[in-house]
C-alpha cells in the first residue's frame, strides 16, 4: 500500500469526521462537484457578459487566454485563472511545449493589486501562489494573487543570497511546513514556468507527483524572483496549501 494511498485514506477520513460533526444533511456527490465547479462557472458563463454586473472580472482576455478575478477574500486579492478547462497543479496541459506561463500573466497584471491596496507595493512583497490539490477547495487552476506576509518575507530574505537556479530546502519552516525554493532572473520569468521546473524536481522524488505540491513566485528583487513549493506531509499536517504564505491586507508593505 502506498504512502500516497495512506495519505489519501487519512485525509478522508479526516474530512468525512468534520462533515459529521458540523452537518447532518448529507450533500450528494453532484452538489460537492458543482461547489468545485465555482470559479470555473465564473470564468466560462459570467467573465466578459452581462452576467458580471458587480464587475469582479476586472480582465477578461480570451484571446490570449485569461481573466483577472477579484477576490473577496480579503482587500487586495486577485485570482488569475485560465479560460481553458485547467484542474490545477496536476493537470499535464500546463507542462506542454507550448503552454502558457499564467504566473507570468499574474505578474505583468500585479499593478490591480496597487489600486486595491491604494498605495504601489513594493514587488519585493509580491506573491503569487497555487495550492496543491489537496489543499485547495475548486477545480480550476487559479493563482492567488497578493503579497507575502512579513514573516514569510523575513524567511526568503534571510536565505535570498543562497538561493540558486536548483530547488533547494529551506533551511526554516514556514509555519511547521517543509518549502523548497529557487531563485531565476526575473528577465527570464516570461518563458520560465514554474510547473515545468517544479516537474523537474517532482521527476527526481520517489512516488511523489504533481498532485501534490503547491508552488508559488515571491519577492522580486535586484532583478531576481524567487520560487517556493512545498509538498503534502501528513506528519506536518501539510495539505501545501501554500496561500498560507500570503497576506490580503499587505501588512508588510503598508507598514
Amino acid at each position: 500500500m502506498s504512502s500516497l494511498f495512506n495519505f489519501k485514506t487519512a485525509i478522508l477520513a479526516t474530512m468525512v469526521a468534520l462533515v459529521g460533526c458540523q452537518s447532518n444533511s448529507p450533500i450528494s456527490l453532484s452538489e460537492k462537484l458543482e461547489k468545485r465547479s465555482i470559479l470555473w462557472n465564473i470564468v466560462n458563463e459570467r467573465c466578459g457578459t452581462e452576467k458580471d454586473a458587480k464587475q469582479d472580472c476586472l480582465v477578461t482576455d480570451r484571446e490570449q487566454g485569461f481573466v483577472i478575478f477579484r477576490d473577496r477574500h480579503g482587500p487586495v486579492q486577485t485570482l488569475t485563472m485560465p479560460t481553458l478547462k485547467i484542474t490545477g497543479v496536476e493537470d499535464k496541459q500546463l507542462l506542454a511545449p507550448q503552454a502558457r506561463n499564467y504566473f507570468y500573466d499574474a505578474w505583468q497584471s500585479r499593478a490591480i493589486l496597487d489600486q486595491q491596496n491604494q498605495k504601489p507595493i513594493d514587488p519585493q512583497y509580491l506573491s503569487f501562489s497555487v495550492n496543491s490539490s489537496y489543499g485547495r477547495s475548486q477545480d480550476q487552476l487559479h493563482i492567488h494573487n497578493s503579497c507575502l506576509r512579513k514573516d514569510v518575507y523575513q524567511i526568503v530574505e534571510k536565505n535570498r543570497i543562497q538561493l540558486t537556479n536548483e530547488w533547494t530546502v529551506l533551511p526554516e519552516k514556514v509555519f511547521g511546513h517543509t518549502y523548497i525554493a529557487q531563485k531565476i532572473k526575473l528577465a527570464d520569468l516570461e518563458q520560465t514556468s514554474p510547473f515545468k521546473n517544479l516537474e523537474t524536481y517532482v521527476n527526481q522524488q520517489k512516488k511523489a507527483n504533481m498532485g501534490q505540491f503547491g508552488v508559488a513566485i515571491v519577492s522580486a528583487k535586484d532583478g531576481e524572483i524567487v520560487f517556493l513549493a512545498s509538498q503534502v506531509n501528513l506528519k506536518e499536517l501539510n495539505q501545501a496549501s501554500v496561500e498560507e504564505i500570503q497576506d490580503t491586507h499587505c501588512a508588510v508593505n503598508n507598514q
